[in-house]
């Protein structure tokens, strides 16, 4: 896929969550949980990110069970190290924003371990006719949410923490509003992105 297919794609899957993520801040709200509007618009940043990663990794409408499987580590890093590369850098906003939304995340071990779960996530799918299954993708996308969570620590460091705390979640389960973000994404792109959007505008 070219950029134009991509950011098509990833639009077309983004407009579908963005109801979503109204109704979701509209409820905290009339639970007295109303979010700073920097956590608002960063979830809205965050997820449009989420739906891109899942654009680029062929997530997708779901087809038979055809499990193409590489389980022998760093080889593919050395053969095609700009895939390497590519791979850790695509990962590299999610260990950005999770520090930088949620105080659960202020250590680098959690971060990389969500970012390896969300990884898992993708592998798996792509066991039904989405692509290779790669034990090196799941390395380079651990790798790239802990150095992306070394990011925030150097940038938090120089707009100070006063700033960053106005992008924190307040009195919610952080856990659970990533893990919502994340299954409603995989939802959108495995369910309404391809059957409507492919029909509609052969995007899909």
């Amino acid at each position: 896929m070219n950029l134009v297919q991509i950011l098509q794609r990833s639009l077309s899957g983004y407009i579908f969550v963005v109801p979503g993520l109204l109704l979701y801040f509209w409820r905290l709200k009339k639970e007295g949980k109303k979010q700073t509007p920097a956590h608002v618009t960063c979830t809205f940043i965050f997820c449009f990110y989420l739906i891109g990663v899942l654009t680029m990794t062929g997530i997708g409408r779901i087809k038979a069970f055809s499990p193409r499987i590489s389980l022998i580590p760093f080889a593919d890093m050395i053969d095609g190290p700009i895939d390497t590369v590519l791979n850790v850098v695509l990962f590299l906003p999610f260990g950005f924003f999770l520090p930088l939304m949620y105080k659960k995340y202020n250590c680098v071990s959690r971060t990389a371990l969500t970012g390896l779960l969300f990884s898992v996530s993708i592998e798996i799918i792509q066991m039904f006719g989405r692509g290779t299954t790669d034990i090196n993708d799941l390395i380079t996308n651990m790798l790239g949410a802990g150095l992306g969570f070394f990011v925030y620590q150097f940038l938090s460091g120089l707009i100070g923490k006063e700033l960053c705390r106005k992008f924190k979640a307040g009195r919610i389960n952080e856990g659970k509003e990533v893990l919502l973000f994340i299954i409603y994404s995989f939802v959108v792109m495995v369910t309404i992105q391809p059957f409507i959007i492919h029909t509609l505008f052969q995007l899909g």
